[in-house]
This record gives structure tokens, sequence and C-alpha cells, in this order.
């Protein structure tokens, strides 16, 4: 038997079928039986392959990614093969940035396309090899190899003043 308890919930599977019940209130609950939990199981699957172009295990969320508001405050060009390009940036994390997607970009990345970025913000710049790792409707998601060392994130200290300074500005630009 498998349980897992998320929060208030708790999810237990016998190998036949799925109840789902509130910690709180024994009352509250859902029994799937296993036609339904395989019907729940494909429905998840479908979701999540719609969802995102790549594999599961390279879709694991490491770090939190802090929104760029100001064109102004992250500028990134990106270098791929010959070209140079300014790309705008949406989010940028410890581990990759997401740059939006334009019709002016004279390319359309593909999964596992290897450029080199330059992201600058307060007159410093970095240069890091960027891998993309995820193609949305609206953008590409740059993973940054060098900010993992040994399944961990640990990035160089100047990616780190970086995306703590960005950090820094989007908390003062919030109206909560």
């Amino acid at each position: 038997m498998a349980k897992l308890t998320l929060r208030d919930i708790e999810l237990v599977y016998d190998g036949e079928s799925l109840t789902i019940c509130s910690v709180e209130n024994e009352d509250a609950r859902l029994t799937l039986d296993e036609h339904a939990v395989e019907e729940l199981i494909h429905f998840v699957e479908t979701i999540q392959r719609s969802k995102s172009a790549i594999p599961d295990d390279d879709n694991r969320r490491q770090s939190f990614r802090v929104p760029i508001l100001r064109r102004d405050d992250l500028q990134v060009l990106i270098h791929f093969r010959g070209m140079e390009f300014e790309g705008r940036p949406e989010n940028v994390s410890m581990t990759g940035v997401f740059i939006k997607a334009s019709d002016r970009d004279p390319v359309q990345f593909q999964i596992g396309d290897e450029a080199r970025l330059v992201l600058t913000c307060n007159d410093e710049s970095i240069e890091m090899k960027g891998i993309v790792r995820r193609i949305a409707r609206n953008g590409y998601g740059f993973f940054f190899p060098a900010c993992l060392r040994f399944h961990q994130v640990d990035p160089p200290p100047e990616v780190r003043r970086l995306v703590m300074e960005l950090q820094r500005r989007w908390m003062m630009y919030r109206t909560d």
C-alpha cells in the first residue's frame, strides 16, 4: 500500500483503487477503482506531454524564477550559429533564463540547441553557455549548465549576484 500526504490531502493506493481524502475530515473522500485510476493516469500524462517539449527528467524546477518587469533591468544578447541578436528576457533564475519569442528572431530554436548568452545588468555583463531545455508558444527556456554541479544548484558568484539584484528590484516593484 502506498500512502502520500500533501498538506491536508492524503492519497492512498492499494494496487487496485486510489482514495483521496482530507486529513482533517475523513468524510471528505473520493475513491477511484482500477479503471478510473488508469483514466486519471492517462489524463495526467496527456496534460504533461502537452505542457512541455522536454522529457520529464529535465523539467524539474530547482530555482525560483525572478520576473523581469522592466526592459532595462536585464539585457540578453544571444550568439547562435554566427548570428547575434537581442533576446527579451521574461524571467531569470539561478539556473537559466526564459526569452520571449519574437517575429523578428532570426532563428527558431530547437530543444538541445546551444547558444552563448551575454546577460547585462547595471553595466555588468556575464557570459554563459545556454542550452534550450524548454520551448513554449511564447518563447524559449535556456538552461545554464555551469550553474548545476552534481545535480545541485551551484551558480558562479556573478550569476548569483545578478539574480539577487534582479530579485531585489522585483521586490521593490511589487504592489501586493
